[in-house]
């Protein structure tokens, strides 16, 4: 639109590059990728070897009154189970 003079009473200097923005410069990053590296040997067999993670207290209260989120991951075959609780004493017995 300035090539052309469409735009009135806004002068813009086309002869010099427009300094850069940092936000817009971030705004276009992309994040690379997580290497597929697994140390050591995954498990032979299903739940030989399994991966609990404790997420919570959540922001919001569910329906049925849960605030945390037990997360249990298999390693031999990546399969995750999400088991709601209402507290965090109530792992133990869940798991």
């Amino acid at each position: 639109m300035a090539r052309h003079g469409v735009v009135e009473g806004m002068p813009i200097d086309l002869s010099s590059t427009p300094a850069a923005c940092d936000h817009c410069i971030l705004g276009k990053q992309t994040r690379s990728h997580v290497p597929a590296i697994h140390e050591g040997e995954r498990a032979s067999k299903q739940l030989e070897c399994v991966f609990v993670d404790l997420c919570g207290p959540m922001p919001a209260v569910s329906n049925y009154g849960h605030l945390y989120s037990m997360n249990v991951i298999d390693d031999f075959s990546s399969y995750i189970w999400s088991l709601p609780l209402a507290c965090k004493s109530e792992a133990v017995n869940v798991l």
